[in-house]
């Protein structure tokens, strides 16, 4: 019997450190060739597998990047939580938590890339994959994250819109803030070197003023 137990044990071990393998081998040449332009074939080499023994840890490419997308996304949240302050006003939440963006556009700036790159491929519709609902849901924890931001910012007056008359919803208005906010750090990361060689131009340098400019138009 613990011979029998063992030898599941160490199918489950195989199979995770498999898994492992493929999803960093693919994060590597998705960022060095590309997401569109890398293929099973590449994936397989890299890990030292066949093809087919890719197929069976993964449904294809579209699930592994769906994957490693989630994890990114798990860990933005959390340091979104540790940088948040329950106490603080809304538009010192606002200020907190868009200094996490400029730090993991300083630190974590492959993984911008990667997301630029998923959003690009799947502009219109999601992989269809099991792992689609733990996506979504680590996304909604960013979501809920700035949705209480505002709903802070209105509440204690320090966050307006111009021309506000009265408070807009919170969801929605965080919705909104994230669509702009996320379009343009994928612009930077995905145009970086392009902007910064031929424009002379600062990535760094042009997010922290787009970063000022919203924490500013949140207080107008």
């Amino acid at each position: 019997m613990a011979s029998k137990e063992r030898i599941e044990r160490e199918k489950v071990q195989l199979k995770e450190m498999r898994e492992k393998d493929i999803l960093e081998a693919s994060e590597k040449l998705f960022l060095e060739k590309g997401f569109a332009r890398t293929t099973i074939g590449d994936i397989a080499r890299a890990c030292e597998l066949t093809n087919g023994a890719i197929y069976l840890y993964f449904k294809n490419k579209s699930e592994i990047i769906l994957i490693i997308m989630t994890r990114i996304s798990r860990s933005f949240g959390e340091l979104l939580e540790k940088a948040d302050d329950p106490s603080a006003s809304g538009i010192v939440k606002a200020e907190r938590l868009l200094g996490v963006y400029k730090h993991s556009y300083r630190e974590y700036h492959n993984y911008h890339v990667l997301d630029g790159q998923f959003n690009v491929m799947f502009d219109k519709e999601y992989p269809d994959s099991p792992y689609l609902t733990d996506f979504f849901r680590a996304n909604s924890r960013v979501l809920e994250i700035f949705t209480e931001m505002f709903r802070k910012g209105f509440s204690d007056g320090s966050i307006r819109f111009p021309g506000q008359v009265s408070a807009p919803d919170p969801e929605q208005s965080a919705h909104m803030f994230l669509n702009v906010l996320n379009s343009y750090v994928e612009k930077l990361s995905l145009r970086k070197e392009l902007m910064e060689k031929e424009q002379n131009i600062s990535m760094d340098e042009e997010l922290n003023r787009f970063v000022d400019y919203l924490v500013a138009s949140l207080r107008s």
